[in-house]
């Protein structure tokens, strides 16, 4: 709590103990739960206190009651609004400092570790620092609710700050969006999360804007540093990450959730994956029982590096295919072959230069789309799992534009991506459409 907050109805309770009570009437009032004094009392909050530091306190609180924000509400009659919780009083804050530590239900009790500002009250006054503790907690919790908890984890990834941290098995890959290296205080935030969180190999990138220099890419890194290569698993799947290949280790976490549904719907199928990358859809392909999956990239380097993944999970060569090939050329020439596959899956980068047989291509998802999406169309007999990150479309607006290109075919979404990636209301980046045929 925050002495600083409001008093609505503290004058009536003294909050200046070490313990006291708080009951009231809860009720909703239109949109809002609103705690009333003068009615016959449906709630009651027993209020503890642990230990303070300056104008914060920890307090427990335990309810004897469940009444809808009560704890909330009852913190904000004794004076004592929650730091974060503008609803209820509070002070703005990167956090509402309000945690379910012990729950009892059916006799069997649960826990949940408190976060490290509540252990350490002086890291409160480090408010990017509980910025990024309170996301790293939220996905991890998250992710253990769902039952798919994972040594590979986005942690930190669109909450308003230049850093961005994934979490790949024993290795944390920081990247910094600015021109310049983190200052003193932004780097002594860093650490301490790091040290917190008892991350002892990372890596962090430096990323100017690309769009002025994309060859930018300076590195620092913990002492001994991280190996070059490692193994780490996303569920029950092993994949090779690299940190010697710049821009991404070798995996895009948001895609999880797409690659278990193409695991779990592949069995039996042909399966074409265009703009490859390290065949991550591939290999998810394959391990759920597809007859054959064809990976197609540009990049041979890519290319092998998809093999590798195959190799790792025990998984045969013989059978697949592995085309190092611009996949707009490969559509073509699947089409004049005759070529069919169940599923075809594309997730184009938004932006790309190319360099083929002594030919220079911009590629821009913007401008290729209708005729990509088109071409896809045309050797899928099933489905077309279609995702991107294009910034400047929504997922409806990225839908509309399939419907035009294929009119009359059916536009579902896939499985949601996990909760993890992005807040329930901020508009997801990677934004992904199954097409059905």
């Amino acid at each position: 709590t925050d002495r600083g907050g409001s008093a609505k109805n503290s004058a009536r309770i003294d909050s200046s103990q070490d313990s006291f009570e708080v009951t009231s009437f809860i009720e909703r009032e239109g949109n809002e739960f609103v705690s009333l004094r003068d009615r016959d009392a449906n709630s009651k909050t027993v209020f503890q206190k642990k230990k303070s530091l300056g104008r914060f306190t920890l307090w427990c609180a335990r309810p004897e009651t469940g009444k809808p924000h009560q704890i909330r509400l009852h913190a904000e009659d004794a004076g004592l609004a929650l730091l974060g919780d503008l609803t209820h009083g509070g002070t703005e804050f990167p956090a509402l400092c309000l945690h379910a530590h012990r729950i009892t239900l059916d006799g069997e009790t649960h826990e949940s570790p408190p976060p490290a500002y509540f252990e350490d009250l002086q890291l409160i006054n480090d408010a990017r620092l509980v910025r990024w503790l309170a996301a790293c907690d939220r996905r991890e919790r998250v992710s253990r609710t769902l039952g798919q908890s994972s040594p590979t984890e986005r942690m930190i990834h669109t909450e308003g700050d230049p850093l961005r941290l994934e979490r790949l098995g024993d290795v944390v890959s920081l990247n910094w969006f600015r021109d310049t290296y983190p200052n003193d205080q932004e780097w002594a935030s860093i650490s301490k999360l790091l040290a917190i969180k008892n991350w002892t190999q990372w890596y962090l990138q430096i990323r100017a804007d690309r769009g002025k220099d994309p060859q930018t890419d300076r590195v620092l890194h913990s002492e001994p540093p991280p190996p070059e290569r490692w193994v780490a698993l996303e569920n029950k799947t092993r994949y090779e990450f690299r940190r010697e290949t710049g821009l991404s280790p070798g995996l895009f976490l948001d895609q999880r959730r797409n690659r278990q549904w193409i695991q779990e719907t592949s069995k039996d199928q042909r399966v074409l994956n265009l703009f490859c990358y390290t065949g991550g859809f591939s290999v998810a392909a394959a391990q759920g029982g597809a007859k054959q999956v064809v990976s197609v990239d540009v990049s041979k380097p890519f290319l092998e590096w998809a093999k590798r993944n195959f190799e790792i999970n025990g998984l045969s060569l013989e059978g697949h295919e592995f085309r190092a090939i611009d996949s707009g050329e490969y559509l073509a020439w699947a089409a004049k072959k005759g070529l069919k596959f169940e599923t075809v899956i594309c997730d184009p980068p938004s932006f790309a230069r190319t360099n083929t047989r002594g030919k220079s291509k911009v590629f821009r998802i913007d401008q290729e789309f209708e005729g990509l999406v088109q071409a896809c169309a045309q050797i899928a007999t099933k489905r077309i799992l279609f995702s991107t990150n294009f910034e400047q479309w929504s997922l409806d607006e990225f839908a509309e534009r399939a419907r035009q290109a294929l009119p009359g075919k059916k536009i579902i979404a896939p499985p949601p991506a996990d909760l993890d990636f992005e807040l329930p209301r901020q508009l997801r980046h990677m934004k992904a459409i199954v097409i059905e045929l």
